[in-house]
């Protein structure tokens, strides 16, 4: 049986290493190995924190399946939740976002070990604040009522702030002011909201709040309070109209920051809306918001592949695919239909396994680029002919921009299948054929990039020797997005127990 305790270690421990990273770091210092000893500082870390997520994983699965969701309400030696109590809840989707959470940071922070100089002074509150936002993305995807996950995805979301701002350049303080500001207006209109939500029901656990809002008759006040909520969501989640934030952040960011914002808080905030959506307004049983979404997925889907077809910058060009990344979760999560008789359980897999795929890929893109950047290779024109000249980083690019693409037999592609398949099969076929036609947009400026590395001539024929170390993180994100495509049960399998959930939803 899941415990207070199997829910919290995970999360104390991450915060309590982050804590502990400042003082350790500032003794590395002294010595001559620093690098060395702050990878064997972050192996510990991670074994501590693989070690608390599978005791949960391994708790969690020992339920049986009319009982698989676990409410854990703190301080209290009762189930029943008062109006305001904090409350975990653990089921399926949040014990496989806290794996995909730690085995996911693990490969980013081996490569901001190595891509950050542990020498340099602001690098052990840098590692700290990572920690920390991996401890506080955990809390949110266990939360089990909207107190608690407004908390906690917020604290993620304000800690991203100095991720990016790292460097202090211009450029970064420019970006970080213009995300600061989107977040507040974003946090703004979640808490009032909310608000509005606890007016109605008198209560912000999920389950109440949902049962409320199922016996309600007059539901005006209720698509108000969602108006406001999912468009604070909204910005968070770089959703069309208010995904210019975005692209300018990951550029501005270090490489390391981008990778792990783009893969962890940016792929996070799809489980926010899902719980959300999903969970609490349920498609036709609460409120019925899946038109609007498909609307707004078309728009993210068009927007972000148009300005990434014009970039001429590769790094801004990723962050734009970021955008259009969002807009192919918000397909899958259109087409997730749970009401009286079901779900589309194929809208559910594709989301979860897109959260997966997109998130290792964003994430590899971004740090090879920051491996490029390095030597200077920054826009289109320098990318001449790199595919000769840095050979093992441009084969990791290449990897990534046919994942992006949705060639077989790359995961990108499955994830783009389940998608796609997911929306027809909930009558969106008009939305699959918007993101079949975006992708070919994107395959095209992808393979521009791709033609550019490989068959133009580059202005300097010497090779540049590659640092190796910095590629082995890259390599491990690689064979898994390789080993993905080939396999993709290793994941829906585990995600299967998602779907077997819903007959069971309260």
């Amino acid at each position: 049986m899941v415990s207070v305790f199997d829910v919290v270690f995970p999360i104390a421990s991450l915060v309590a290493f982050a804590l502990l990273t400042i003082p350790v770091f500032k003794l590395f210092r002294k010595t001559t190995h620093k690098t060395a000893m702050a990878l064997v500082w972050f192996a510990l870390v991670f074994a501590v924190a693989f070690a608390g997520v599978a005791n949960l994983a391994i708790q969690y699965y020992q339920v049986p399946i009319e009982q698989s969701f676990v409410n854990i309400t703190l301080g209290s030696t009762s189930d029943a939740p008062s109006a305001v109590s904090g409350t975990f809840m653990i089921d399926a989707i949040s014990v496989y976002m806290t794996i995909i959470m730690v085995a996911v940071s693990a490969a980013i922070i081996l490569y901001s070990v190595l891509y950050v100089n542990p020498a340099e002074r602001p690098s052990e509150r840098y590692f700290a604040i990572m920690l920390i936002l991996v401890a506080a993305l955990i809390g949110a995807v266990c939360a089990g009522d909207l107190l608690t996950l407004f908390i906690f995805w917020e604290a993620a979301a304000a800690g991203s702030s100095f991720l990016m701002l790292y460097r202090k350049s211009r450029q970064s303080i420019n970006a970080t002011l213009k995300y600061i500001v989107m977040i507040v207006i974003a946090s703004a209109f979640i808490v009032f909201g909310l608000s509005l939500v606890y007016g109605i029901t008198g209560t912000l656990n999920f389950w109440a709040v949902k049962e409320a809002l199922m016996a309600l008759g007059d539901k005006s006040l209720l698509v108000l309070a969602f108006i406001f909520i999912a468009a604070g969501y909204a910005i968070e989640a770089a959703i069309v109209p208010f995904h210019f934030w975005l692209p300018d952040a990951y550029n501005a960011a270090p490489a390391s920051s981008s990778a792990f914002l783009s893969a962890l808080v940016d792929q996070g905030s799809y489980y926010v809306l899902i719980r959300v959506l999903i969970f609490i307004l349920t498609p036709t049983a609460v409120l019925d918001w899946r038109l609007m979404l498909a609307f707004m997925a078309a728009f993210t889907m068009i927007v972000g592949n148009m300005f990434a077809l014009i970039q001429n910058n590769i790094k801004l060009l990723i962050g734009n695919i970021c955008v259009a990344d969002v807009g192919y979760n918000l397909v899958a999560m259109t087409s997730i239909v749970p009401g009286v008789v079901g779900v589309a359980t194929l809208g559910l897999q594709g989301n979860l396994y897109f959260f997966l795929i997109g998130g290792i890929t964003t994430a590899l893109a971004f740090m090879v680029v920051g491996i490029m950047n390095h030597y200077g290779f920054k826009t289109m024109k320098d990318f001449a002919g790199i595919g000769r000249r840095m050979p093992l980083s441009s084969f990791a690019l290449l990897i990534a921009a046919l994942s992006f693409a949705g060639v077989p037999p790359l995961g990108g592609f499955m994830a783009k299948y389940l998608v796609f398949t997911s929306a027809i099969e909930a009558n969106y076929a008009w939305l699959a054929v918007i993101g079949v036609l975006m992708s070919v947009v994107q395959t095209a400026y992808l393979f521009r990039l791709v033609n550019v590395m490989y068959a133009k001539k580059p202005a300097d024929d010497r090779k540049i020797k590659e640092p190796i170390k910095l590629l082995i993180p890259v390599f491990i994100l690689v064979g898994a997005i390789i080993i993905l495509g080939l396999f993709p049960n290793i994941v829906l399998d585990p995600i299967q127990r998602v779907v077997e959930q819903f007959p069971f939803l309260p």
